[in-house]
């Protein structure tokens, strides 16, 4: 039932949203040029590795590149110690000014309909999480429990708080969602996925 709500709700959404991913595709040209997407690998079900698709939000020099490095080299060891702490930067410089808009409308997001419709992705679940984070944030158990069912597009962290809550308190999200699944709770938080996204909770 679950996939079956996933290959009908992507296509129809595909359907819905094509002129708003006509419309970034074109904005993306004038503002940000290069590569329309953003692909990298992540996991999924059962550690399947997979390529992500998203709205490219980065500098294309950068894209691919390992952030501590860039960060070293721009003399930015702030940076650096924040996005070991974190996996991320509160102010990346790295990120054009269109590139923010995308990130902080979660536009950027959107490519991942077609991983959903691939089969990589369901519309809900964890996550997707690259290898390099799995180990320096799951203990070995709780690692492979997230990685028991397939990755989403949004979850419970993203309709938690996102950004503003800690790594421990994502992690516990997602373990919870795991483990205390089902469809209705999907479509809940399906719905407060909207919300978040209009109000744009949680954006940094």
């Amino acid at each position: 039932a679950k996939r079956i709500f996933d290959i009908f709700a992507s296509i129809l959404l595909i359907i819905i949203l094509s002129p708003v991913f006509l419309l970034i595709s074109l904005l993306q040209l004038i503002f940000n040029p290069g590569p329309l997407l953003f692909k990298h690998e992540r996991l999924t079900k059962y550690s399947k590795p997979f390529t992500i698709y998203k709205f490219r939000s980065m500098i294309w020099k950068y894209c691919g590149q390992d952030a501590e490095t860039i960060f070293k080299e721009m003399n930015r060891d702030d940076l650096v110690r924040e996005y070991r702490r974190d996996f991320k930067v509160l102010h990346d410089p790295r990120i054009t000014r269109f590139g923010k808009f995308l990130r902080n409308t979660s536009l950027d997001e959107l490519p991942q309909l077609f991983n959903v419709l691939k089969g990589d992705l369901s519309l809900v679940g964890p996550r997707p999480i690259p290898a390099s984070e799995l180990d320096a944030k799951f203990t070995k158990s709780s690692g492979a429990l997230l990685l028991s069912v397939k990755s989403g597009v949004t979850g419970l962290w993203q309709v938690s708080g996102r950004n503003d809550l800690s790594t421990e308190q994502r992690v516990q999200l997602e373990l919870y969602y795991v483990q205390n699944w089902s469809f209705w709770l999907d479509i809940k938080i399906l719905f407060k996925t909207v919300l978040v996204v209009i109000k744009r909770t949680g954006v940094r």
